[in-house]
Protein backbone atom coordinates (compact mmCIF):
# COMPACT_ATOMS: atom_id res chain seq x y z
CA UNK A 1 0.00 0.00 0.00
CA UNK A 2 1.25 3.49 -0.33
CA UNK A 3 1.25 5.75 2.25
CA UNK A 4 -1.79 6.31 3.97
CA UNK A 5 -3.82 10.17 5.01
CA UNK A 6 -6.83 11.08 6.69
CA UNK A 7 -9.64 10.67 4.13
CA UNK A 8 -11.45 13.27 4.17
CA UNK A 9 -14.32 15.22 2.01
CA UNK A 10 -11.52 18.25 1.07
CA UNK A 11 -9.17 15.30 0.24
CA UNK A 12 -11.30 13.39 -1.96
CA UNK A 13 -13.07 16.38 -3.63
CA UNK A 14 -9.17 18.07 -3.92
CA UNK A 15 -7.41 15.07 -5.41
CA UNK A 16 -5.99 14.78 -8.79
CA UNK A 17 -5.21 11.27 -10.25
CA UNK A 18 -4.14 12.89 -13.50
CA UNK A 19 -6.78 10.59 -15.79
CA UNK A 20 -5.61 7.13 -14.07
CA UNK A 21 -6.61 4.71 -11.68
CA UNK A 22 -5.38 5.67 -8.47
CA UNK A 23 -5.94 4.24 -4.60
CA UNK A 24 -5.72 6.60 -1.52
CA UNK A 25 -5.42 4.99 2.08
CA UNK A 26 -7.07 5.85 4.98
CA UNK A 27 -4.39 6.08 8.32
CA UNK A 28 -8.04 3.78 10.03
CA UNK A 29 -8.91 1.59 9.74
CA UNK A 30 -5.83 -0.23 7.92
CA UNK A 31 -7.48 -1.35 4.75
CA UNK A 32 -9.91 1.11 3.98
CA UNK A 33 -9.31 3.55 1.17
CA UNK A 34 -11.05 5.58 -2.08
CA UNK A 35 -10.65 4.57 -5.48
CA UNK A 36 -10.27 6.79 -8.15
CA UNK A 37 -11.21 5.56 -11.80
CA UNK A 38 -9.81 7.02 -15.04
CA UNK A 39 -13.09 7.95 -16.27
CA UNK A 40 -13.93 9.68 -13.19
CA UNK A 41 -15.64 7.29 -11.30
CA UNK A 42 -15.25 7.34 -7.23
CA UNK A 43 -15.27 4.54 -4.76
CA UNK A 44 -14.60 3.48 -1.15
CA UNK A 45 -12.92 -0.08 -1.03
CA UNK A 46 -12.07 -2.49 1.62
CA UNK A 47 -8.67 -5.06 0.97
CA UNK A 48 -7.99 -6.94 4.18
CA UNK A 49 -6.97 -10.74 4.93
CA UNK A 50 -9.96 -13.94 5.43
CA UNK A 51 -8.97 -14.76 8.88
CA UNK A 52 -5.28 -13.97 10.21
CA UNK A 53 -1.89 -15.21 8.93
CA UNK A 54 0.01 -14.52 6.00
CA UNK A 55 -1.31 -17.10 4.13
CA UNK A 56 -4.30 -16.01 4.23
CA UNK A 57 -6.43 -14.67 1.25
CA UNK A 58 -6.38 -11.09 0.52
CA UNK A 59 -9.91 -9.79 -0.62
CA UNK A 60 -10.60 -6.50 -2.00
CA UNK A 61 -14.34 -5.32 -2.28
CA UNK A 62 -16.40 -2.08 -2.88
CA UNK A 63 -18.23 -0.41 0.03
CA UNK A 64 -20.37 2.23 -2.44
CA UNK A 65 -19.80 5.15 -4.27
CA UNK A 66 -18.93 8.85 -3.59
CA UNK A 67 -20.78 11.06 -3.43
CA UNK A 68 -23.75 9.02 -2.68
CA UNK A 69 -22.00 7.28 0.09
CA UNK A 70 -20.47 10.19 2.37
CA UNK A 71 -16.67 9.31 4.15
CA UNK A 72 -17.71 8.85 7.61
CA UNK A 73 -20.63 6.30 6.76
CA UNK A 74 -18.33 4.68 4.50
CA UNK A 75 -15.50 4.39 7.09
CA UNK A 76 -18.33 2.88 10.10
CA UNK A 77 -18.80 0.18 6.95
CA UNK A 78 -15.26 -0.65 6.42
CA UNK A 79 -14.83 -1.12 10.40
CA UNK A 80 -17.85 -3.91 9.94
CA UNK A 81 -16.42 -5.25 7.03
CA UNK A 82 -12.76 -5.79 8.10
CA UNK A 83 -13.79 -7.36 11.21
CA UNK A 84 -16.44 -9.52 9.39
CA UNK A 85 -13.14 -11.02 7.58
CA UNK A 86 -10.46 -10.66 9.31
CA UNK A 87 -12.94 -13.28 11.46
CA UNK A 88 -13.33 -15.85 8.75
CA UNK A 89 -16.16 -14.71 6.86
CA UNK A 90 -15.16 -14.38 3.24
CA UNK A 91 -17.90 -11.43 2.15
CA UNK A 92 -16.43 -11.00 -1.28
CA UNK A 93 -17.26 -15.32 -1.78
CA UNK A 94 -20.70 -14.62 -0.63
CA UNK A 95 -21.15 -11.47 -2.46
CA UNK A 96 -20.04 -13.85 -5.50
CA UNK A 97 -22.44 -16.32 -4.49
CA UNK A 98 -25.12 -14.57 -4.03
CA UNK A 99 -25.08 -12.95 -7.20
CA UNK A 100 -24.20 -16.09 -9.18
CA UNK A 101 -27.57 -17.37 -7.57
CA UNK A 102 -29.64 -14.76 -8.84
CA UNK A 103 -28.22 -14.97 -12.30
CA UNK A 104 -29.57 -18.53 -12.08
CA UNK A 105 -32.84 -17.52 -10.52
CA UNK A 106 -33.11 -14.98 -13.10
CA UNK A 107 -32.23 -17.54 -16.62
CA UNK A 108 -35.03 -20.22 -14.59
CA UNK A 109 -37.64 -17.11 -13.77
CA UNK A 110 -40.55 -17.62 -16.72
CA UNK A 111 -40.95 -15.05 -19.32
CA UNK A 112 -44.25 -13.49 -19.86
CA UNK A 113 -45.08 -16.02 -23.11
CA UNK A 114 -44.38 -18.59 -20.78
CA UNK A 115 -46.69 -17.72 -18.35
CA UNK A 116 -49.37 -17.07 -20.63
CA UNK A 117 -48.97 -20.80 -21.67
CA UNK A 118 -49.16 -21.95 -18.76
CA UNK A 119 -52.39 -19.72 -17.70
CA UNK A 120 -54.07 -20.87 -21.08
CA UNK A 121 -53.99 -24.49 -19.83
CA UNK A 122 -54.49 -24.45 -16.27
CA UNK A 123 -56.30 -21.45 -15.29
CA UNK A 124 -57.72 -20.16 -18.53
CA UNK A 125 -59.13 -22.83 -19.21
CA UNK A 126 -62.32 -22.31 -16.45
CA UNK A 127 -63.77 -19.05 -15.80
CA UNK A 128 -63.47 -17.50 -12.63
CA UNK A 129 -66.89 -15.40 -12.87
CA UNK A 130 -68.85 -18.62 -11.03
CA UNK A 131 -66.23 -18.55 -8.45
CA UNK A 132 -62.22 -18.01 -7.53
CA UNK A 133 -60.78 -21.55 -7.48
CA UNK A 134 -63.46 -23.68 -9.38
CA UNK A 135 -65.70 -21.75 -11.98
CA UNK A 136 -67.46 -23.04 -15.25
CA UNK A 137 -65.49 -24.70 -18.31
CA UNK A 138 -64.85 -22.03 -20.72
CA UNK A 139 -66.27 -22.24 -24.36
CA UNK A 140 -63.52 -23.68 -26.72
CA UNK A 141 -64.23 -20.87 -28.84
CA UNK A 142 -63.30 -18.01 -26.06
CA UNK A 143 -60.10 -20.22 -25.09
CA UNK A 144 -58.94 -20.23 -28.82
CA UNK A 145 -59.57 -16.16 -28.98
CA UNK A 146 -57.25 -16.10 -26.07
CA UNK A 147 -54.80 -18.33 -28.14
CA UNK A 148 -54.49 -16.23 -30.81
CA UNK A 149 -53.93 -12.89 -29.08
CA UNK A 150 -51.15 -14.68 -26.92
CA UNK A 151 -49.88 -16.05 -30.31
CA UNK A 152 -50.45 -12.72 -32.83
CA UNK A 153 -50.05 -10.03 -30.22
CA UNK A 154 -48.97 -10.60 -26.63
CA UNK A 155 -45.81 -12.80 -27.61
CA UNK A 156 -44.10 -10.74 -30.59
CA UNK A 157 -44.36 -7.86 -28.90
CA UNK A 158 -43.47 -8.21 -24.83
CA UNK A 159 -43.61 -12.72 -24.94
CA UNK A 160 -39.61 -12.60 -23.88
CA UNK A 161 -39.66 -10.12 -21.21
CA UNK A 162 -39.16 -12.12 -17.87
CA UNK A 163 -41.74 -11.57 -15.34
CA UNK A 164 -40.32 -9.64 -12.90
CA UNK A 165 -39.24 -6.97 -15.17
CA UNK A 166 -42.67 -6.56 -16.82
CA UNK A 167 -43.69 -2.94 -16.25
CA UNK A 168 -46.77 -0.39 -16.84
CA UNK A 169 -44.61 0.87 -19.52
CA UNK A 170 -44.61 -2.27 -21.53
CA UNK A 171 -48.00 -3.12 -21.51
CA UNK A 172 -48.68 1.12 -22.42
CA UNK A 173 -46.56 -0.02 -25.30
CA UNK A 174 -47.87 -3.10 -26.27
CA UNK A 175 -51.35 -1.95 -26.29
CA UNK A 176 -50.18 1.22 -28.40
CA UNK A 177 -48.58 -0.49 -31.20
CA UNK A 178 -51.40 -3.38 -31.35
CA UNK A 179 -53.70 0.20 -32.03
CA UNK A 180 -51.28 1.37 -34.56
CA UNK A 181 -51.14 -2.03 -36.21
CA UNK A 182 -47.87 -3.17 -35.88
CA UNK A 183 -48.79 -7.12 -35.24
CA UNK A 184 -50.74 -7.28 -38.28
CA UNK A 185 -50.35 -10.17 -40.69
CA UNK A 186 -52.59 -11.58 -43.49
CA UNK A 187 -50.20 -15.51 -43.75
CA UNK A 188 -51.17 -18.52 -45.40
CA UNK A 189 -51.22 -21.29 -42.15
CA UNK A 190 -52.93 -24.01 -43.89
CA UNK A 191 -53.24 -25.69 -47.39
CA UNK A 192 -56.51 -23.67 -47.53
CA UNK A 193 -56.22 -21.31 -44.74
CA UNK A 194 -54.90 -17.61 -43.96
CA UNK A 195 -54.38 -15.68 -40.60
CA UNK A 196 -56.07 -12.07 -41.21
CA UNK A 197 -54.89 -10.52 -37.64
CA UNK A 198 -55.92 -6.88 -37.58
CA UNK A 199 -54.94 -4.24 -35.19
CA UNK A 200 -56.55 -1.28 -33.71
CA UNK A 201 -58.10 0.21 -30.28
CA UNK A 202 -60.80 -2.81 -30.01
CA UNK A 203 -57.84 -5.27 -30.61
CA UNK A 204 -55.73 -4.02 -28.03
CA UNK A 205 -57.76 -3.94 -25.13
CA UNK A 206 -58.67 -7.53 -25.97
CA UNK A 207 -55.46 -8.67 -26.06
CA UNK A 208 -54.52 -6.27 -22.41
CA UNK A 209 -57.44 -7.85 -21.04
CA UNK A 210 -56.04 -11.36 -21.48
CA UNK A 211 -52.33 -10.30 -20.56
CA UNK A 212 -54.37 -9.48 -17.23
CA UNK A 213 -55.83 -12.58 -16.51
CA UNK A 214 -52.30 -14.35 -17.24
CA UNK A 215 -50.86 -11.87 -14.90
CA UNK A 216 -53.37 -12.51 -12.25
CA UNK A 217 -52.82 -16.16 -12.54
CA UNK A 218 -48.91 -15.35 -11.31
CA UNK A 219 -49.97 -13.38 -8.71
CA UNK A 220 -52.02 -16.35 -7.12
CA UNK A 221 -49.42 -18.78 -8.44
CA UNK A 222 -46.88 -16.76 -6.17
CA UNK A 223 -44.17 -16.01 -9.29
CA UNK A 224 -44.93 -11.79 -8.95
CA UNK A 225 -46.25 -9.54 -6.09
CA UNK A 226 -48.36 -7.45 -8.10
CA UNK A 227 -50.18 -7.06 -11.71
CA UNK A 228 -48.66 -4.66 -13.63
CA UNK A 229 -51.74 -4.44 -16.46
CA UNK A 230 -54.05 -3.24 -13.35
CA UNK A 231 -55.31 0.42 -14.18
CA UNK A 232 -53.96 0.74 -17.97
CA UNK A 233 -56.30 2.75 -19.69
CA UNK A 234 -58.52 0.29 -22.65
CA UNK A 235 -60.53 2.10 -25.29
CA UNK A 236 -64.56 2.28 -23.92
CA UNK A 237 -66.31 -0.72 -25.37
CA UNK A 238 -68.06 0.59 -28.59
CA UNK A 239 -70.91 -1.29 -28.45
CA UNK A 240 -74.43 -0.02 -30.06
CA UNK A 241 -77.54 -1.94 -28.99
CA UNK A 242 -79.84 -1.64 -31.42
CA UNK A 243 -83.54 -1.72 -31.22
CA UNK A 244 -86.36 -2.31 -33.29
CA UNK A 245 -89.45 -0.04 -34.12
CA UNK A 246 -92.98 -0.71 -33.99
CA UNK A 247 -92.26 -0.60 -38.25
CA UNK A 248 -89.23 -2.91 -38.47
CA UNK A 249 -91.33 -5.41 -35.89
CA UNK A 250 -93.77 -5.62 -38.79
CA UNK A 251 -90.89 -5.84 -41.31
CA UNK A 252 -89.43 -8.52 -39.60
CA UNK A 253 -92.33 -10.84 -38.76
CA UNK A 254 -93.32 -10.61 -42.65
CA UNK A 255 -89.97 -12.01 -43.44
CA UNK A 256 -90.56 -14.27 -41.02
CA UNK A 257 -93.80 -15.72 -41.95
CA UNK A 258 -92.54 -16.10 -45.96
CA UNK A 259 -89.40 -18.18 -45.18
CA UNK A 260 -91.16 -20.36 -42.96
CA UNK A 261 -93.10 -21.53 -45.78
CA UNK A 262 -89.53 -23.25 -47.12
CA UNK A 263 -88.13 -26.17 -45.00
CA UNK A 264 -84.56 -24.97 -45.56
CA UNK A 265 -85.28 -21.99 -43.27
CA UNK A 266 -88.09 -23.15 -40.90
CA UNK A 267 -86.09 -24.33 -38.31
CA UNK A 268 -83.81 -21.06 -38.38
CA UNK A 269 -87.14 -18.95 -38.30
CA UNK A 270 -88.75 -20.73 -35.21
CA UNK A 271 -84.87 -20.27 -33.44
CA UNK A 272 -85.47 -16.57 -34.13
CA UNK A 273 -88.66 -16.05 -32.85
CA UNK A 274 -87.65 -17.86 -29.47
CA UNK A 275 -85.14 -15.25 -29.26
CA UNK A 276 -87.28 -12.82 -29.97
CA UNK A 277 -89.81 -14.04 -27.33
CA UNK A 278 -87.51 -14.96 -24.56
CA UNK A 279 -84.22 -12.63 -24.98
CA UNK A 280 -81.86 -16.00 -24.57
CA UNK A 281 -78.74 -16.08 -25.89
CA UNK A 282 -78.15 -17.52 -29.46
CA UNK A 283 -76.48 -20.30 -28.07
CA UNK A 284 -78.87 -21.07 -25.19
CA UNK A 285 -81.15 -21.72 -27.48
CA UNK A 286 -79.46 -23.03 -30.40
CA UNK A 287 -78.51 -25.97 -28.01
CA UNK A 288 -81.59 -26.24 -26.02
CA UNK A 289 -82.49 -29.54 -24.87
CA UNK A 290 -85.75 -30.97 -23.96
CA UNK A 291 -84.64 -32.50 -20.76
CA UNK A 292 -84.08 -28.36 -20.01
CA UNK A 293 -87.72 -27.56 -20.69
CA UNK A 294 -90.70 -27.49 -18.00
CA UNK A 295 -93.69 -26.86 -20.34
CA UNK A 296 -96.34 -27.79 -17.49
CA UNK A 297 -95.14 -25.18 -15.37
CA UNK A 298 -93.66 -22.58 -17.92
CA UNK A 299 -89.76 -22.13 -17.13
CA UNK A 300 -86.82 -23.30 -18.56
CA UNK A 301 -83.60 -24.78 -16.62
CA UNK A 302 -80.73 -24.06 -18.29
CA UNK A 303 -77.52 -26.06 -17.10
CA UNK A 304 -74.83 -24.04 -18.83
CA UNK A 305 -74.64 -20.57 -19.99
CA UNK A 306 -72.52 -17.72 -20.01
CA UNK A 307 -73.33 -16.74 -16.08
CA UNK A 308 -73.27 -20.21 -15.46
CA UNK A 309 -76.88 -22.76 -14.46
CA UNK A 310 -80.32 -20.21 -14.11
CA UNK A 311 -83.97 -20.72 -14.35
CA UNK A 312 -85.94 -18.25 -16.72
CA UNK A 313 -89.81 -18.08 -17.15
CA UNK A 314 -90.86 -18.55 -20.98
CA UNK A 315 -94.13 -17.28 -22.09
CA UNK A 316 -97.22 -19.30 -23.54
CA UNK A 317 -96.12 -18.38 -27.11
CA UNK A 318 -92.39 -19.03 -26.97
CA UNK A 319 -93.66 -22.62 -25.71
CA UNK A 320 -95.74 -23.42 -28.68
CA UNK A 321 -93.07 -22.68 -30.58
CA UNK A 322 -91.08 -25.02 -29.04
CA UNK A 323 -93.77 -27.85 -28.24
CA UNK A 324 -93.97 -27.71 -32.43
CA UNK A 325 -90.41 -29.25 -33.32
CA UNK A 326 -90.18 -32.63 -33.77
CA UNK A 327 -88.24 -34.53 -31.06
CA UNK A 328 -86.14 -37.21 -31.85
CA UNK A 329 -85.42 -40.46 -30.05
CA UNK A 330 -82.62 -40.20 -30.63
CA UNK A 331 -81.40 -36.46 -29.95
CA UNK A 332 -82.26 -34.29 -26.73
CA UNK A 333 -81.82 -31.08 -28.57
CA UNK A 334 -84.89 -28.94 -29.32
CA UNK A 335 -83.40 -27.59 -32.78
CA UNK A 336 -81.08 -30.74 -33.76
CA UNK A 337 -78.43 -30.59 -36.98
CA UNK A 338 -78.51 -33.30 -39.79
CA UNK A 339 -75.33 -34.84 -37.52
CA UNK A 340 -76.14 -37.12 -34.90
CA UNK A 341 -76.60 -35.67 -31.26
CA UNK A 342 -75.83 -32.17 -32.24
CA UNK A 343 -77.58 -29.17 -32.56
CA UNK A 344 -78.72 -26.86 -35.33
CA UNK A 345 -75.69 -24.80 -36.71
CA UNK A 346 -77.25 -22.94 -39.25
CA UNK A 347 -79.19 -19.52 -37.95
CA UNK A 348 -75.93 -17.36 -39.50
CA UNK A 349 -76.70 -17.78 -42.76
CA UNK A 350 -80.99 -17.93 -42.15
CA UNK A 351 -80.42 -14.50 -39.90
CA UNK A 352 -78.28 -13.45 -43.08
CA UNK A 353 -81.38 -13.67 -45.20
CA UNK A 354 -83.66 -12.26 -43.11
CA UNK A 355 -81.55 -9.01 -43.46
CA UNK A 356 -81.33 -9.15 -46.64
CA UNK A 357 -85.50 -9.29 -47.10
CA UNK A 358 -86.34 -6.52 -44.78
CA UNK A 359 -83.00 -4.72 -45.39
CA UNK A 360 -82.16 -4.48 -41.86
CA UNK A 361 -78.78 -4.96 -42.47
CA UNK A 362 -77.15 -3.35 -39.02
CA UNK A 363 -79.59 -5.52 -36.71
CA UNK A 364 -78.03 -8.03 -34.99
CA UNK A 365 -79.04 -11.41 -33.67
CA UNK A 366 -77.76 -10.00 -30.16
CA UNK A 367 -80.22 -7.27 -30.43
CA UNK A 368 -83.05 -9.34 -30.27
CA UNK A 369 -82.01 -9.58 -26.69
CA UNK A 370 -81.33 -5.85 -26.41
CA UNK A 371 -85.28 -5.57 -27.91
CA UNK A 372 -86.58 -7.68 -25.80
CA UNK A 373 -85.18 -6.26 -22.61
CA UNK A 374 -85.68 -2.96 -23.92
CA UNK A 375 -89.77 -3.72 -24.22
CA UNK A 376 -89.61 -4.53 -20.58
CA UNK A 377 -88.03 -1.47 -19.55
CA UNK A 378 -90.14 0.76 -21.20
CA UNK A 379 -93.00 -0.74 -20.11
CA UNK A 380 -92.00 -0.33 -16.27
CA UNK A 381 -90.46 -3.66 -15.76
CA UNK A 382 -87.72 -3.36 -12.65
CA UNK A 383 -84.28 -3.97 -13.24
CA UNK A 384 -84.00 -6.81 -11.18
CA UNK A 385 -87.07 -8.08 -12.85
CA UNK A 386 -85.18 -7.42 -16.07
CA UNK A 387 -81.61 -9.09 -14.86
CA UNK A 388 -83.65 -11.79 -13.99
CA UNK A 389 -85.03 -12.38 -17.01
CA UNK A 390 -81.98 -12.35 -18.96
CA UNK A 391 -79.70 -13.71 -16.40
CA UNK A 392 -77.49 -11.10 -15.52
CA UNK A 393 -75.24 -11.92 -12.57
CA UNK A 394 -74.05 -8.61 -12.23
CA UNK A 395 -76.50 -5.26 -11.62
CA UNK A 396 -74.75 -2.89 -13.60
CA UNK A 397 -75.64 -5.53 -16.74
CA UNK A 398 -78.63 -4.69 -16.48
CA UNK A 399 -78.51 -1.16 -15.44
CA UNK A 400 -78.55 0.30 -19.65
CA UNK A 401 -82.71 -0.66 -19.20
CA UNK A 402 -83.47 2.09 -16.73
CA UNK A 403 -86.95 2.15 -15.91
CA UNK A 404 -88.69 0.95 -12.84
CA UNK A 405 -92.18 -1.16 -11.64
CA UNK A 406 -93.49 -4.03 -10.21
CA UNK A 407 -94.38 -7.15 -12.23
CA UNK A 408 -93.78 -10.66 -11.31
CA UNK A 409 -91.28 -12.53 -13.79
CA UNK A 410 -94.35 -15.16 -15.30
CA UNK A 411 -96.18 -11.94 -15.71
CA UNK A 412 -93.78 -10.47 -17.60
CA UNK A 413 -92.82 -12.78 -19.96
CA UNK A 414 -96.69 -13.31 -20.49
CA UNK A 415 -96.58 -9.57 -21.17
CA UNK A 416 -93.38 -9.09 -23.54
CA UNK A 417 -95.11 -11.66 -25.49
CA UNK A 418 -98.39 -9.73 -25.61
CA UNK A 419 -96.55 -6.65 -26.26
CA UNK A 420 -94.42 -8.40 -29.53
CA UNK A 421 -97.93 -9.16 -31.15
CA UNK A 422 -99.39 -5.64 -30.65
CA UNK A 423 -96.33 -4.77 -32.83
CA UNK A 424 -97.61 -6.40 -35.79
CA UNK A 425 -95.86 -9.75 -34.19
CA UNK A 426 -97.08 -13.20 -34.57
CA UNK A 427 -100.52 -12.46 -36.25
Amino acid sequence: MTQAVKLTTKVIEEFDNRGKDTIIWDASPKGFGVRFYSKGKIAFIVQTRIGSGRRAKIRKMTIGSYPTMGVAFARKEAFTAIAEMQAGNDLVEQERQRIAAELEAKAAELSVGEVCDKWITTDGRRSRMRGAKFGTPRKPKDIKNNVNQIKRHIRPLIGDIKISELTKKDIQRMRDDISEGKTAVDVKTKKRGRARVTGGEGTAAKAVKTLSSALSYAVREGLIGRNPAFGIRLAPDRRVERYLTKAEQATLERALCEMEQESKYEKGCAIIRVLMLTGCRRNEIESLRWSEIDLERGFVSFGKSKTGAKVIPFSRAALEIIEAQPRLSSCDFVFPSLKINDWYKGLPKIWNEVRNRTGLHDVRIHDLRHNFASILASNGASLPMIGAMLGHTQAETTARYAHLTNHTLSDLAEQASMLLKRRGAFD
